[in-house]
């Protein structure tokens, strides 16, 4: 009899852990009274496995099982595209799929952490996707988003960005909802960090305002010295007067002997 009791207290504390585990997993869902079951990459709130590989990143893929989880670090230099794949099941199907971001973090824990760059894939009810970035510090250039669905249940959501500054080992945070507002979020320590130098773009500066060269004459300019846009020469006809002409043009009329050798 006390054998008996006392496999019957283990169970019991098996499913109690069990249940624990799944409500400090998916505390986001928590005291629902409908369909609560939230995208996921990996299981269910009842632990079943659904998504096998449902992130990779650089290559490297992983089956997500936990809400806070380590992998290996992937490293990118300044200037390499970062793409990362992720699996998502919606379990009222892909047009219930809401919205999926990915996140390049400081991660401490889910109350303090301070997200550097991130990208955001949203998904209205009409199935219009449109694609987001918050990035104050500009780590990150051309992000794009495409999503591909599966099967009824599963899309494939591959994000693409530039690494344009370095940074620290990073966590990478996914969150993610559906229709029903149901949420679920991912956290992969240590995933990512970016080494090199700084990338600085060039910016194009417009095209400066030149007066005509005859009017610059006519405001006391020299001939000799009358500015042309850029991409024109200058020429002094025979008569004197400045002209702005092409530089084949310019190669002509001097082969021709009708303006001044340069």
């Amino acid at each position: 009899m006390t054998k008996v009791l006392l496999q019957v207290l283990i169970a019991v504390a098996v499913l109690s852990s069990v249940s624990l585990f799944a409500v400090n997993s998916f505390a986001e869902n928590a005291n629902c009274s409908r369909d609560c079951e939230a995208p996921t990459m990996g299981v269910l709130d009842n632990g079943q496995q659904v998504v096998m590989n449902g992130l990779t990143l650089g290559g490297y893929s992983v089956n997500v099982e936990q809400h806070l989880q380590t992998i290996p670090t992937q490293a990118f230099s300044t200037g390499n595209t970062v793409k990362a794949k992720l699996l998502v099941y919606e379990n009222d199907g892909v047009r219930g799929l809401r919205h999926v971001s990915l996140a390049i973090s400081d991660y401490q824990d889910d109350k303090h952490h301070s997200d550097k760059a991130t990208v955001s894939f949203d998904q209205d009810f009409e199935g219009t996707q449109t694609v987001s970035v918050t990035d104050d510090a500009n780590l990150i250039k051309g992000a794009t988003v495409t999503a591909t669905a599966l099967d009824e249940f599963n899309t494939s959501l591959e994000f693409s960005f530039t690494i344009m500054k370095p940074f620290d080992t990073s966590a990478v945070i996914v969150e993610s909802w559906d229709a029903d507002h149901s949420s679920r979020s991912n956290v992969f320590l240590d995933a990512i960090k970016a080494y090199g130098s700084p990338i600085i773009e060039k910016i194009s500066q417009p095209a400066k305002h030149v007066l005509a060269p005859l009017k610059q004459v006519a405001a006391g300019v020299a001939p000799e010295n009358v500015q042309c846009r850029d991409g024109f020469e200058l020429v002094i006809r025979s008569t004197g007067a400045p002209a702005c002409v092409y530089p084949l043009t310019a190669e002509t009329l001097r082969n021709w002997e009708m303006v001044a050798s340069s």
